[in-house]
């Protein structure tokens, strides 16, 4: 199963999402078969992570250092099997694209986007991306 996390610039929430993923999945869940990834639904290509998504996530462990922004392809369409995305209005573009509602969750019920806020936002964003995927991963793991 893969699942893909999306946002809108895959430089601050669907980063931190996808390496909070790959921490969980190595931890607890090594033998689940799952792979992630991430991308946004208006991201340029190549652009680096945002520095405060970055320091928070080193502050749990996960480095999203190396990651670069990645837009929504058709391969990409093609090859996930659940979308996770942060907000209804990702879902809405991910429809039009043709994605089937049942591909898809907000994530968490959705999750605000911390893009110019302070460390101390970012963290908090942080911790409600760390439940939600930490919730997504039981529920489709058991």
């Amino acid at each position: 199963m893969h699942i893909t996390f999306v946002c809108t610039g895959n430089t601050c929430r669907s980063p931190m999402a996808e390496g909070i993923a790959k921490k969980l999945l190595n931890e607890k869940y090594s033998d689940s078969g799952i792979t992630v990834s991430s991308a946004g639904v208006s991201a340029s290509n190549g652009s680096a992570p945002s520095e405060n998504s970055v320091i928070v996530c080193e502050e749990i462990g996960v480095d999203i250092s190396k990651h670069r922004s990645s837009s929504v392809t058709h391969d990409l369409l093609e090859q996930t099997d659940v979308f996770a995305v942060m907000t209804k209005s990702h879902a809405e573009i991910l429809k039009f694209y043709g994605v089937p509602e049942d591909k898809m969750i907000v994530l968490g019920g959705g999750i605000p986007d911390p893009f110019g806020g302070s460390v101390a936002i970012y963290r908090e964003c942080r911790d409600i991306i760390f439940e939600a995927v930490n919730e997504l991963l039981e529920r489709l793991i058991v």
